[in-house]
């Protein structure tokens, strides 16, 4: 007993073959012993030794024959109907039999490799690089699995293949890429085209929510072309969709993410800007910034955007994206400036000049960079320096000059007494 119910097994005789070994020698040796075996088939030999047991779709072919009146042939004896149903009830009941023997069983396991399909799609999946195509020299699959590339017969391995193999990983490698935390996989081979497309991403990247403006043009050896790409926020656009739909924003009849969806901007930084300006703090270039779209229409926007710029200039540097992380070269894009400096040592170096001839240089100073005027600054002791000689402050040079135009004039008149 085991739970709540008795458990009944079923002990039945194994098929003996006694059973219908008349009725094959009478109607089916005649043309399937073992010296004849018509149709490539020698019931002869697996009526021998317990053979019977060991392929079932002979007899599942019996069954079919017999049932069609295929077999045996209509110049042969024919079966009567108790015979013709002892056969078939006795190749029913082995086949049966040897069903339930192999239940479960799924057969010979053949150790297989993968097909040339799978080992592609395997490598691209790995990779990320859906070009890859590792398997192109290798040999077709199916060649020996009845025309389906995926039987475990027809995919196995030889020496051949290894060596293909190999060579395939060897492809696939190139395309490898070190990075100081792990490793990609690169659609290209060289160093030069994988950082192509590296920057290539990069620039798309930048370009869904940027301009071109901004662009440095450079003459490379006879070579002109730009540098950085632009890259740049369109501030002005910005600045106009905040003049033009803060109000309506403000009134909840819109919100930024759907101004900046509307206008192709950045949602997150159209948010955050019109937030920063909304708000208190930020310095004074901020508060410069309130207060002048306080009173602005869009109209103002270009003239807002050309102060922004004038501080981006000077607070910002921006670098080619090509030479970050280079050594000796910037670690961003954008790089931090600080315009503002106590003291900056200037140094002209002045041409030579003949005797009599005058050498003029001009100093001046601009603004900060801001675009407003008012800047102040102040030049402390500009001089003269020569090696050899001591400082010259500009402020003595006239009478410097007067000393030795009188010295050189006292050496002329004793010149000219001797």
């Amino acid at each position: 007993m085991v739970g709540a119910g008795p458990v009944l097994v079923a002990l039945r005789a194994a098929v003996s073959v006694e059973e219908v070994r008349p009725v094959l020698r009478e109607f089916c040796l005649g043309c399937h012993s073992t010296e004849k075996q018509k149709g490539e088939l020698d019931l002869e030999r697996l009526l021998a030794g317990g053979e019977h047991r060991k392929d079932t779709k002979v007899w599942e072919s019996v069954v079919e024959q017999v049932e069609l009146g295929e077999m045996p042939p209509r110049d042969k004896p024919q079966l009567g109907s108790e015979a013709r149903a002892r056969l078939l009830a006795w190749c029913r009941s082995l086949i049966e039999e040897l069903g339930l023997e192999q239940a479960g069983d799924p057969g010979p396991v053949v150790l297989r490799r993968l097909s040339n399909a799978e080992y592609t799609h395997t490598l691209r999946d790995l990779t990320g690089v859906a070009t890859l195509d590792p398997a192109r020299e290798f040999p077709v699959d199916g060649a020996a699995g009845e025309g389906f590339v995926n039987t475990g017969q027809s995919l196995v391995m030889s020496p051949a293949l290894l060596d293909k193999y190999l060579d395939a990983a060897k492809q696939v490698a190139a395309h490898l890429v070190l990075l100081p935390d792990g490793v990609r996989f690169s659609p290209h081979t060289t160093r030069r085209d994988q950082t192509e497309a590296l920057l290539s991403d990069i620039r798309a990247l930048y370009r869904r929510h940027t301009e071109a403006k901004g662009a440095d043009r450079v003459n490379l050896q006879g070579i002109v072309f730009d540098t950085n790409e632009g890259g740049r926020l369109p501030v002005e656009a910005y600045l106009r969709a905040i003049l033009e739909s803060r109000a309506e924003v403000q009134a909840g009849r819109t919100t930024w993410a759907s101004v900046a969806r509307q206008r192709s901007l950045s949602a997150r930084y159209l948010s955050l800007l019109a937030t920063a300006l909304d708000g208190g703090g930020g310095g004074a270039l901020m508060e410069g910034l309130r207060s002048r779209l306080g009173a602005a229409t869009p109209a103002d926007a270009p003239a807002i955007a050309q102060w922004v710029g004038g501080w981006q200039k000077a607070l910002w540097k921006f670098s080619p994206v090509g030479h970050i992380g280079k050594k000796g070269g910037p670690s961003a894009w954008m790089e931090p400036v600080q315009p503002v400096v106590a003291r900056q040592e200037i140094r002209v170096k002045l041409p030579e000049g003949t005797n009599r001839s005058d050498v003029v240089v001009h100093l001046w100073t601009g603004d900060a960079g801001d675009g407003s005027g008012g800047d102040v600054a102040r030049w402390v002791r500009p001089r003269l320096v020569a090696p050899g000689h001591p400082d010259l402050l500009l402020r003595d040079l006239r009478g410097a000059v007067a000393s030795a135009e009188a010295r050189r004039a006292r050496l002329v008149a004793v010149a000219e007494k001797s």
